[in-house]
């Protein structure tokens, strides 16, 4: 039994690829939504906090330099207007009582952000209350601040994100392509066999199916060798004979009634390999006509057919040939040609092993489900229930003296696959084999 190579990617992701990395995607999207998210609202945040701490300080500042210059100026609010202007902020001056003495608003910012502050100051007719009207932030260093910091906490988020989508995706695909690469390569260049995986999804059936082909091939590769090898024994022994035989009529002085036997064992032999090597072809032209043309017919005609073809032969042979067909209305698609070889191979087998006294044959075509049955019976002896599985190989064969099977029931399941069906036999009860082979049915 074949080894399984245990996967050690991550967990429920190893089953179904395709829909999990769908869900993988929509994980990341939601993620990164969720992240961009919360890394706005907190640099918001902290955006605000600074910028209101620095607009405070600022304008606190400034109050107390304006304060500082009317007192300077001796309370000259003209002289003081003119200082705001060129120091681009408003300020206004106001009693204790709020009595307001002095108003002038910033130059250029009626819209937008400000902020302000007073501060005390004091004058030969008392003291007052400066306050001012600053700038916070230019709009340009607004804008430029927040698409600074927005830039690098995407860029930061978006490395973090496609960093973790490239290591799933090579943990999960990647590496493994190029485990399944290195295994076909170490099996066609060194014979060495893959293993299968318990991996559930579409990189796991690839490589378990990539192992059955393998196990296919190899089986293939053996059944050829043997195969030919027993071609080869089985044309040698009767090629060793005419080769004796032919010596032998070599011989000079060789007597008319010895001359004549050694030609008949010859002829015999001859005819002999003939059989192998036809055999051999009809295996080898089946296997070459997969393909071959398929026509239409009914269950009705092929029976027709079938029985036309072999009664009478049959009949003066002293051998019992009944054909029933059950669904004559129902149609298939078949060759015609392989047909009657596969139920001619079945006839001949039966005829050869069925060892009846008085044989007799049958043939019963029916429906079951979307397929069209036959089963083919004979009343011999049949086939020993641990021989059953092994009657369709092209090396078995029930003759001892004999390496090379009959290829005839491996022509008929190599037919009947052909035509898209499936191929068994079974005892029957009362004594002799049943062969079932069944074929795809044509909806009417």
């Amino acid at each position: 039994m074949e080894e399984k190579q245990r996967f050690s990617g991550v967990g429920w992701l190893s089953s179904r690829l395709s829909r999990k990395l769908i869900a993988l995607i929509l994980v990341l999207a939601v993620a990164s939504w969720l992240a961009m998210c919360a890394y706005f609202l907190a640099y918001l945040g902290r955006y605000t906090g600074q910028a209101y701490d620095g607009m405070v300080e600022s304008a606190q500042d400034t109050a107390l330099r304006a304060a500082a210059y009317l007192e300077g100026c001796g309370g000259d609010y003209e002289l003081f207007g003119t200082w705001l202007s060129g120091e681009g902020f408003g300020a206004s001056v106001q009693t204790k009582e709020g009595e307001r003495l002095f108003d002038q608003a910033p130059a250029g910012l009626s819209h937008g952000l400000t902020a302000g502050a007073w501060a005390p100051a004091s004058l030969p007719g008392g003291t007052v209350r400066v306050a001012v009207q600053v700038p916070a932030m230019a709009r340009q260093e607004l804008t430029r601040s927040v698409t600074h910091s927005a830039f690098l906490g995407l860029l930061l988020l978006n490395l973090c994100v496609f960093a973790g989508a490239a290591l799933l995706i090579f943990s999960l695909m990647v590496a493994p392509i190029v485990r399944l690469r290195k295994t076909m390569r170490r099996y066609y260049e060194s014979g060495t066999r893959p293993e299968r995986t318990d991996r559930a999804d579409e990189i796991g059936r690839l490589q378990n199916t990539f192992a059955d082909l393998a196990g296919i091939v190899d089986r293939k590769e053996k059944a050829e060798r043997q195969l030919i090898a027993s071609i080869s024994h089985d044309i040698k022994t009767p090629l060793t004979s005419v080769l004796g035989y032919s010596e032998r009529l070599l011989s000079p002085g060789l007597p008319p009634e010895k001359e004549r036997s050694y030609l008949q064992s010859v002829h015999e032999k001859a005819v002999a390999i003939q059989s192998i090597v036809d055999e051999f072809d009809d295996y080898i032209d089946v296997g070459l006509r997969d393909t071959a043309p398929m026509g239409l017919m009914t269950a009705e005609e092929l029976c027709a057919r079938l029985l036309q073809e072999y009664e009478g032969e049959l009949a003066d042979t002293g051998v019992g040939f009944r054909v029933e067909c059950q669904c004559p209305g129902d149609r298939l698609l078949c060759n015609w040609e392989h047909m009657r070889r596969f139920f001619g191979n079945l006839i001949g087998n039966s005829i050869q092993h069925a060892g009846a006294e008085r044989l007799s044959l049958s043939l019963t075509c029916r429906r079951e489900g979307g397929q069209v049955v036959f089963l083919f019976s004979d009343n011999g002896k049949g086939v020993p229930e641990e021989l059953l599985d092994q009657i369709f190989e092209p090396l078995y064969t029930s003759d001892r003296g004999r390496k090379v099977s009959g290829l005839g029931l491996s022509i008929c399941k190599s037919i009947i696959t052909a035509h898209g069906g499936a191929v068994s036999a079974f005892d029957l009860p009362g004594g002799g084999l049943s062969i079932r082979a069944a074929l795809p049915a044509l909806d009417r």
